[in-house]
């Protein structure tokens, strides 16, 4: 069993980190119609990038301006053929349009 070592945005590119799950969510969010208060459940697999908090919260809070829910990611690690995979389960949901405050 490999040792653990934590992850941080010093370890990551950070902007082509956010930028390639903002475009994928972007996009699923794109070319879903869901009405407020639905869940889209999207699943991101990657090899490339590893679970960094720091990086999930900037993509959270950037998400938030423009009006989504979106919660930090679940994910899985797996292994094939020597090559480490991570599967991100996201969750967005929309806001309100009209905020009573």
């Amino acid at each position: 069993m490999e040792e653990y070592k934590k992850i941080t945005k010093e370890d990551v590119n950070l902007p082509k980190f956010c930028l390639f799950f903002i475009e994928h969510l972007k996009h699923e969010i794109d070319d879903t119609d869901f009405d407020e208060y639905e869940e889209l459940e999207v699943t991101i697999d990657t090899t490339e990038f590893p679970y960094c908090y720091e990086a999930f919260n900037l993509i959270v809070k950037t998400f938030s301006r423009m009006g989504f829910y979106v919660r930090i990611p679940t994910f899985i690690t797996s292994r094939d053929n020597g090559v480490k995979t991570w599967t991100y389960k996201w969750i967005i949901s929309k806001g309100p349009d009209d905020l009573p405050f």
